[in-house]
């Protein structure tokens, strides 16, 4: 019983301290970062004959498909 006990009391801190780890390895990329990742994506998507209407929601998913795999957190926009 006083593992059970002890238990429960120490799970919520390793919750936590496993959330604030995750939360705060993602930091936001420079403006730089951000334009050359915007650039290489538009020039994949002329590569991709994607259409003109559909260039910037294929522009921003890729830019935040480069940023998250590098570590980044995502942009809500970028400038085409």
């Amino acid at each position: 019983m006083n593992k059970t006990l002890l238990a429960l009391i120490v799970a919520p801190f390793f919750v936590l301290s496993a959330a604030n780890a995750v939360t705060s390895d993602t930091t936001d990329a420079s403006a730089e970062t951000i334009q050359e990742f915007t650039e290489m994506c538009i020039s994949w998507a002329k590569e991709d004959d994607v259409s003109d209407e559909a260039i910037y929601n294929y522009v921003l998913k890729c830019v935040n498909d480069e940023l998250t795999s590098e570590g980044y957190n995502k942009v809500t926009a970028v400038k085409i």
